[in-house]
């Protein structure tokens, strides 16, 4: 029986889950290009029967920034790798296949004071939890998905002692994040009430969740920062937010 890359890409992001040391945000990477594939009818043959031509067509598409180009050739290399080991093909259509180079960019820090005042004015106007998880962005400079990541047991609020335990960093490094009420004060007063709603919570429940109960996601958390620059009017001429949530990481980094 012929598979096709819609029959055994579940099964691929199954084994990822339960057996390797990706990030989340990598494992839903992997799992938005995959799925949209599976739906394209350059991907309705057996597995074993792609080719290369095949694949570079659908990683080019739309003309991708090079680093979303070398995002799609590592997802379809890890899962022809894992496809060979399951035995649905023989070889790896991306062997040989010459890697792309990705250019270092520089930091992007939000420049214009009164840019960064209109965001520190309509942060406060933003529902919860996005008004504590972007307040902790703004004050840290922690990576979106190490907030969206975080769990009651990472948070500690010992005074004196006030910090944010990152599992999963993307270097895959442990580290605290050091809290004070000079440097992150909105920050431990957020987290302190925050805690205080939430109903008797263990360490492994995570911190930031949905209305319906569920992590909140990094969608939804893109989609409210873009609510948040319109109404700070910080969008283009086609209403795209003139800067990204990313910046605010660049912004703090600058300002330490």
């Amino acid at each position: 029986m012929t598979q096709t890359l819609a029959d055994v890409y579940p099964q691929f992001l199954d084994d990822l889950t339960y057996h390797s040391l990706l990030r989340p945000s990598t494992l839903r990477s992997y799992r938005y290009e995959l799925a949209a594939a599976a739906k394209d009818n350059r991907f309705q043959k057996p597995v074993s029967n792609l080719e290369l031509s095949a694949i570079e067509d659908w990683i080019a598409r739309d003309q991708p920034a090079k680093s979303t180009l070398s995002r799609r050739a590592a997802t379809f290399n890890r899962f022809f790798k894992w496809a060979i080991q399951q035995g649905f093909c023989q070889y790896n259509p991306l062997d040989g296949r010459s890697p792309t180079r990705v250019d270092r960019r520089l930091p992007r820090p939000i420049q214009r004071q009164a840019d960064q005042q209109a965001i520190d004015d309509a942060i406060r106007g933003v529902p919860q939890p996005y008004r504590l998880i972007f307040t902790i962005l703004r004050e840290t400079g922690m990576r979106v998905g190490e907030v969206l990541d975080l769990r009651v047991g990472d948070v500690v609020l010992d005074s004196g002692r006030e910090g944010l335990r990152i599992r999963e960093p993307k270097n895959r490094m442990e580290r605290m994040v050091v809290l004070g009420a000079t440097s992150t004060p909105q920050t431990i007063r957020g987290l302190r009430a925050h805690l205080r709603k939430m109903n008797k919570p263990q360490d492994h429940d995570i911190l930031f969740r949905s209305s319906r109960g569920t992590r909140v996601s990094y969608d939804a958390a893109h989609y409210q920062w873009g609510k948040l620059c319109r109404t700070a009017g910080l969008t283009d001429e086609t209403g795209k937010p003139r800067y990204t949530l990313h910046q605010l990481r660049h912004t703090r980094v600058s300002e330490l």
